[in-house]
């Protein structure tokens, strides 16, 4: 089934709680950073066993796990549409009553953790993923090139990077979930960020808007500047092009920051958000998502116990460990993160966050409209079709199931 770790084992009068997780990040995380012996340091009769399951078949491992006698106790879930349908199932329960203060989290992460169909918190947010442009600072430096501070700047400096014999922006061009990530980041802020979602959920406005079609078109406008054939560039593929001095740009997630760190690259960069002309309906924004959270079994053999870590998951205790750990933008406040790279992007999520409107409402149905959208960016770039077709076809595609008033429970 996957590995597993826990603290110091359960002894004859102890409970002994099982948690599963798709990451095994995450599982070294609590074994490694000290967050098992912390919990179970201050309460005692509880031990606590983490197993990482195949992330490949998490979700098909969880839905027969949960369903059986055996059931863990809390279990690591992705957040929106995938936490959504295990809520629906009634294999986890709502944690409204069961954990005490929900008052440390952000809008942002607590809006990942709750079930469409009744407004209900089924999860402990466990993080947030920010989404931003790398930028490699040497190249920047060796070409007299500050951070752009408008759409039309950042044009201006990938040309002159072109000109230099360096590829200006790398995309994982043959993945749709990245290139959609890619679309977000960039045009977030032209679509009309929080504006444009409230208009888009309540109904008002939809993916064929002018706003929306403008934002889509900025990946047309950066064709000419990314790197050769990239409709077949993997994710590995521009990991290493940007950490290799390659491409200079890379629109991606705060993830990035671990994976360079991991490579043991040397590359020296900094993020930025995406920068906005004077006309544009939005100031920048940083690109935020919810990063999973923590749910209880329904068929948890010790839920007493189970709510009790609940609860210390919850604080910032675990956050500060768990986020320093695995690199991650902390879910809840009281947190104080120790990359540098990291708590700058913390910053700016803190100051000016805008949700990634295809993670948290376009992905609850098949087709899902992140997936949509990379396949139409895909042809964008092939010269098969416009940004306006492009938009209209998402829209089309997710009108088999989407409907704005699902997600109006406030």
């Amino acid at each position: 089934m996957g590995a597993c770790g826990g603290g110091s084992g359960a002894s004859a009068n102890e409970v002994r709680l099982t948690v599963w997780t798709w990451s095994n990040e995450a599982m070294n995380a609590f074994k490694k950073a000290g967050i098992i012996d912390a919990f179970e340091k201050t309460h005692p009769g509880i031990a606590v066993e983490v197993v990482a399951q195949l992330d490949k078949n998490y979700e098909t491992l969880l839905t027969t796990g949960l369903a059986g006698s055996g059931s863990p106790d809390i279990v690591a879930l992705r957040s929106y549409g995938v936490l959504s349908s295990f809520a629906d199932s009634g294999n986890i329960v709502p944690l409204d009553d069961v954990v005490k203060d929900w008052s440390g989290f952000s809008k942002p992460a607590l809006a990942g953790a709750k079930g469409k169909a009744n407004g209900k918190f089924y999860a402990v947010p466990q993080g947030i993923q920010t989404a931003q442009v790398y930028y490699n600072k040497k190249i920047f430096a060796d070409l007299g090139l500050a951070v752009p501070a408008s759409w039309d700047e950042l044009i201006a400096a990938a040309q002159k990077i072109k000109d230099s014999g360096v590829a200006p922006i790398v995309i994982p061009g043959s993945v749709a979930a990245q290139i959609s990530l890619a679309a977000e980041i960039l045009g977030n802020a032209r679509r009309g960020a929080g504006d444009f979602e409230q208009a888009f959920i309540a109904g008002r406005k939809n993916l064929t808007d002018p706003d929306n079609v403008a934002a889509v078109g900025l990946l047309e406008q950066i064709q000419p500047y990314l790197v050769d054939n990239v409709t077949s560039v993997t994710l590995d593929e521009a990991v290493t092009l940007f950490a290799t001095g390659r491409a200079a740009m890379f629109p991606s997630g705060a993830w990035q920051v671990t994976t360079f760190a991991n490579l043991g690259a040397e590359v020296d960069y900094g993020t930025f958000d995406v920068p906005v002309n004077a006309e544009w309906p939005s100031k920048a924004v940083t690109v935020s998502y919810a990063d999973g959270g923590w749910a209880l079994a329904k068929r948890s053999a010790h839920p007493t116990e189970a709510a009790v870590l609940l609860n210390w998951l919850a604080g910032a205790e675990f956050a500060n460990l768990y986020a320093n750990a695995m690199g991650t933008i902390p879910a809840r406040d009281g947190v104080t993160l120790k990359n540098p790279q990291l708590a700058e992007m913390y910053q700016r999520y803190q100051s000016t966050p805008s949700t990634y409107l295809g993670a948290a409402y376009l992905r609850y149905g098949s087709p899902s409209g992140t997936d949509l959208l990379g396949e139409q960016v895909q042809k964008i770039w092939l010269g098969e079709t416009t940004p306006a077709r492009a938009a209209q076809s998402v829209q089309t595609g997710v009108n088999a199931w989407f409907r704005p008033a699902d997600f109006q429970h406030e």
